[in-house]
């Protein structure tokens, strides 16, 4: 596929003035703070495919010496006169939580974790260090929310399904800012966790976008869709419908953990949105050229025979590990830098997420107001993120507003077996054309 770029709803932001750059371990660690700050081409609204399919060269480096170039540092606010701090903020820290399911972090607190040593390399955030506190996920999510809430500002989750409800409730009930990387549209709500990424919908209607910008889905052709019974699955199969409808695509719907995993001859391409197992079953009752689409909770490498593995795509809430998307890449350089070896497919959205909370705390620190309340505030005044970062031009103030998605951004990986993550980069990011009209399921 060509490096196609197209233009894009947003503007491209100007890197900010460098500051002292720290040498050794500090450099390497500083190498993904500013990762908003790299100017690329990347959609919003009305594209279809962005970027290209490259990969970034990455070295391990050697006693903590770089590895590879060091974007500018963004500076942060120091400490004002009069500010007005609460649970989890001291003169020199502030705490905050992580809360992940241990089947599905698969990086995503190791990404967390690069955010924060990259951070306290550059000096912190409002004059103070970034703590975190997790819990242990064997006690459970709600348990693990209790424990972690009386000590932190606010967290970042990554919940199982089934969990969510619980956690939903006990964060609005506490006014516990909670940042996510992506969940349904539809469980969106003013008062509980703000989703930074795409939805399960919006990820599904660029999924499908993608599809038909590589010519696999045109006017007419049918597309078959597997849907388990997660409220996730019913979120991404209302953008399946909006989009298959504006698009003159049939659909094969069956949905429920017993509908049968063949007979799909008649299908261009398959939508899986279902277990691991049920989607190497459709893999196995498909046969090339015809592409089967998941989810990275659809996708684990075990499941995937290496004959069919140039088959499966999986959409995804950030360019896939090793992109060559300038903030992907420089994420992936510091995590290298740092000597880390083996990354999860989910690395890359811990750090995004771990982002927004830092967009966060610099606006509430210029509000002098770290508190709780004055992140939730934060939310509504600090505006869409550069197009350029890992969730596009993500807008907490969307979901605390509105209840609407955050970003309309996503992109698309391929299954490989041999590559770090498991993932090979299709595109940077995309964006279905007339994705802003979309109004989710409520």
């Amino acid at each position: 596929m060509p490096a196609a770029a197209a233009t894009s709803a947003g503007t491209s932001h100007r890197p900010p003035r460098r500051r002292r750059r720290p040498r050794g371990r500090a450099a390497a660690a500083v190498a993904a703070v500013a990762l908003l700050a790299v100017p690329v081409l990347a959609g919003c609204t009305g594209t279809t495919t962005v970027g290209s399919t490259g990969t970034v060269t990455l070295t391990t480096a050697r006693s903590g010496a770089p590895s590879g170039a060091v974007p500018a540092t963004t500076p942060t606010p120091v400490t004002p006169d009069g500010m007005l701090t609460g649970v989890g903020v001291t003169d020199s820290a502030i705490t905050l939580g992580v809360l992940a399911d241990r089947d599905l972090d698969r990086g995503f607190t190791a990404g967390v974790r690069l955010w924060r040593s990259s951070v306290n390399a550059s000096g912190g955030i409002c004059g103070r260090t970034i703590e975190l506190a997790t819990a242990d996920p064997e006690r459970g999510a709600l348990t693990g929310y209790r424990s972690l809430a009386p000590q932190v500002l606010g967290m970042l989750a990554l919940p199982a399904a089934g969990d969510r409800s619980a956690l939903d409730a006990a964060a609005a009930a506490d006014g516990m800012p909670v940042l996510e990387a992506g969940g349904s549209s539809a469980a969106l709500t003013t008062r509980g966790p703000v989703v930074l990424g795409a939805t399960e919908d919006i990820t599904a209607i660029n999924a499908l976008a993608y599809l038909a910008s590589t010519g696999v889905l045109v006017d007419g052709t049918v597309l078959g869709v597997l849907a388990d019974t997660t409220s996730d699955a019913a979120d991404a199969l209302a953008g399946v419908r909006w989009w298959a409808g504006r698009n003159g695509v049939r659909l094969d719907v069956r949905a429920g953990l017993r509908a049968s995993t063949t007979g799909w001859s008649g299908a261009a391409a398959v939508l899986a949105l279902t277990t691991p197992d049920r989607v190497g079953a459709v893999l196995a009752a498909t046969t090339a050229p015809t592409p089967v689409v998941t989810t990275l909770d659809g996708y684990r490498p075990a499941s995937v025979p290496a004959t069919d593995q140039d088959r499966l795509l999986i959409g995804l809430q950030t360019p896939a590990f090793g992109s060559d998307q300038p903030a992907a890449a420089a994420v992936a350089r510091a995590y290298a830098a740092a000597g880390g070896t083996a990354p999860g497919p989910r690395l890359l959205s811990g750090y995004a997420v771990a982002a927004g909370w830092g967009r966060l705390l610099d606006e509430a620190c210029t509000a002098r107001a770290l508190t709780r309340q004055g992140v939730t505030t934060a939310m509504t005044t600090v505006g869409p993120a550069p197009v350029d970062s890992l969730f596009g031009p993500s807008d907490p103030g969307l979901v605390v507003r509105s209840a609407l998605p955050a970003t309309r951004v996503s992109s698309m990986a391929q299954a490989d077996l041999s590559a770090q993550a498991g993932l090979r980069p299709l595109i940077w990011s995309q964006a279905a054309a007339g994705i802003g009209d979309y109004v989710p399921p409520r």
